[in-house]
Formats: C-alpha cells, structure tokens, sequence
C-alpha cells in the first residue's frame, strides 16, 4: 500500500494541474472573447445609448421622471456637451429611481463604466450559478460571453443582466422550497414587469400559493409606492408614445414578428396560441422547464418587448443544454454565439424581429416535444436524474 502512495499523489497532481490548465484556457478564451466586444464597443455608435435615460432619472426629480420634456432639456443642457444626443424615456417603475441615485455622484462616462461593470459581473454570475447548478461545461462560459442580447445589451447601457440575475436567484429559490423569498425576489423583478407577467399565473398553476402571496404583498406595496411617487397619468402618456420618441426602437417577439411581414392581425392571433400553449406546458413539465417556459412565453407574446430582453433566453438555453444530447447542445451553441443571425436578423437593425420569434418558438416546440415524450414514456429524462443527483449531494 505504501508503494501505490506516490503513484497516487503523483495522479492527484496531475488531475490537479490539468484542471487548472483547463481553467486559464476557458478564463483566456472568455477574455479573448470580451476584448473583441470591448473593441467593436469603442467603435460603436450605440455605446451608452440606452443609459442616458438612467443617469437624467438619477438626476431629476422623482415627479419629473415621465416628463419626456424635461429629460430632453435637462439632456441636452448637462449630456450635449459631451456628446450625448439620444435621450431614450425612461419608463421603469418610480419606486426604482432611489437605486438609481448614486448613479448621480459621478460624471456621466464613469457612471457608465460602473453600470456596465454591474451587468457585466450579474451577468456572469448568473452563468456561473447556471453552471454550478447542473454540472455544466465550463466551456460555455465564452459561449455565453458571445452572447449578443446580453453583452451588446451592456454596451449600450441596459439593464437585463441585473434582471436576469434575480430571475435566475428566484428560480434557485423555487427549486429548495425557499417560496415566500423567491416570491419577494419576482416582485423586484416587476422593475421590468413586462418579462415576468407569466411567473404568477406559473405559482398558481404549480401550487406555490406561498410564493403567490409573497409576490402579491410585494407587488402591491411596489405599486401603491409607484403610483404616490410619480404621476400615473404622465407614465401611461409616455408608454403610448414609447414608440414615436424612442430612438431606433423595434418590437421582437410575435408582435415584431408581425410587424415585420406586415401583417399586424396576426400578432394577437399567435399570442393567444403561444399563450395557451405556454400554460399546457406549465401544467406539464417540472417546475425548472416549467419556470423556463414563463420566461420564453413572455419573450414571445409580450406587446412591449425588444431585442436585449432577449437577455433572459440565458435561463432556458442553459436548462435545455443540461438536459439535451449532442445535437440539442450543437443547437444551443449556435444560439449562443451567431452574432450575425442576431445582428441582422434580430429586430436591433430596423423591424426584423425573426431571429428572437424563431429562437423562442423553437425552445417552445422544444419543451412540447419533450413533453409529449415524458407523457408516452413516463420516464425521468437524463436531466431530472442528474438534479435529483444533485439534490443528494
């Protein structure tokens, strides 16, 4: 026995340096990846393009928010100057500005640096929560660094990834049992309201009434302090307008779909289906998929939705890849990191919204396929029992 010792430190320190090999070459390659963004970044006539609506809320008065007026002249006094012509309408919820003012301490480019920062490091953190929690190859992390919603959303100055963030903690939440907690993080989440609409109808359909009441008090104490802060008549003016004084906008999803062939009836016909489709599936799968198809149904069928929303297909991607074969993963991979299919097709370059109605259309007729089988077969597919695996550990 004492003669196979050295054989065995001999392994042990072996496994251990490959493992560190591996680990520079997935970091080297990540940051490869990020300079390139960083670089066409630098170049890029959308840098910070988004966050001047986020900095000018630091700095107004909470009751002048919504007045579009007000955010174009205080824009064009203070940002001019520094040549910031776009000033996008802000249109979060009002009781989120407070976590906007520190924002305010810093000249306009730092301020811009460190909100990118933040996303960034939510971002990654979220992939790495992903990662942890299914065993997954650290060889996605430069996929995900390739991410085009994601990181092309970060540069110019959204805010997905810190969404993303606590969606991703929420649904972690779910899976211990931790419902009241997961329930209050999904409220926060209402500071973009218009991706997590699903998740309540999800608690219902699931029997996570504890989650449904800790949303709820949540949600509503967000509201009635939204409602006293801000004028609500001036938010709704602004959020019919959006479209007109919205530099670049362009709808994704059924509705950018829609627009798109030029056929606006279509849009409330497919949404009913996706809509129905979606709470079948809800019903079907197991809370993971289940929670996965509440955040691609409401990247599908909401009026309101654009191209770095697209932020939250890191979730389902990541759940799908888990628990898929080699051709599913090849196919989540393309997804991940084929800039220009997002690029040219994805609704950022004028009223194309195909790539995001086709990727989450097919993520959707995915989780069908699968629970048509699971239904025939009635057996765990290889994901579950690697959770439940996990679960034991």
């Amino acid at each position: 026995m004492q003669a196979t010792l050295p054989e065995t430190d001999a392994a042990t320190n072996r496994a251990t340096w490959r493992r560190v090999v591996f680990a520079i070459f997935v970091l080297t390659g990540t940051a490869i990846v990020l300079a390139a963004w960083l670089d066409s970044a630098r170049k890029s006539q959308y840098l910070a393009w988004d966050f001047a609506q986020f900095y000018i809320a630091s700095k107004l008065p909470i009751s002048l928010i919504y007045n579009h007026t007000a955010e174009v002249e205080f824009g064009q006094k203070h940002l001019a100057p520094l040549g910031v012509s776009i000033y996008p309408p802000f249109v979060r919820p009002s009781v989120f500005v407070p976590l906007l003012r520190p924002l305010a301490i810093f000249p306009y480019w730092t301020a811009f640096g460190i909100w990118a920062g933040v996303g960034l490091s939510a971002y990654f953190a979220s992939v790495i929560l992903l990662i942890h929690r299914f065993r997954l190859p650290i060889l996605l992390i430069p996929a995900y660094a390739g991410f085009f919603p994601a990181i092309v959303g970060l540069v110019s100055g959204q805010d997905s990834c810190v969404v993303l963030l606590a969606i991703v903690g929420a649904w972690l939440l779910l899976e211990r049992g931790r419902d009241r907690l997961a329930g209050a993080v999904i409220a926060l989440c209402l500071y973009k309201y218009n991706l997590i609409l699903l998740i309540p109808l999800l608690f219902i359909i699931k029997r996570r009434y504890k989650a449904l009441a800790s949303f709820g008090i949540g949600a509503t104490i967000l509201t009635a302090s939204s409602l006293a802060l801000a004028s609500p008549r001036e938010y709704v003016n602004l959020l019919i307008a959006l479209r007109e004084i919205t530099p670049g906008y362009a709808d994704v999803g059924l509705i950018g779909f829609s627009q798109a062939v030029r056929q606006p009836w279509c849009y409330p016909v497919l949404a009913v289906i996706a809509f129905a489709v979606c709470c079948w599936l809800m019903r079907r799968l197991p809370l993971p998929e289940a929670f996965c198809i509440a955040i691609v149904g409401m990247l599908l069928i909401s009026p309101h939705i654009t191209w770095y929303d697209s932020t939250l297909l890191a979730l389902p991607i990541g759940v799908v890849f888990a628990r898929s074969g080699t051709a599913m993963r090849v196919v989540c991979l393309a997804i991940l990191v084929t800039q220009p299919l997002w690029l040219h097709g994805g609704g950022n370059n004028g009223q194309a919204g195909f790539t995001h109605a086709a990727v989450e259309s097919f993520i959707l007729g995915y989780f069908v396929w699968y629970a048509v089988r699971r239904n025939r077969t009635g057996q765990a597919s290889e994901h579950e029992l690697r959770v439940a695996r996990i679960d034991t550990c």
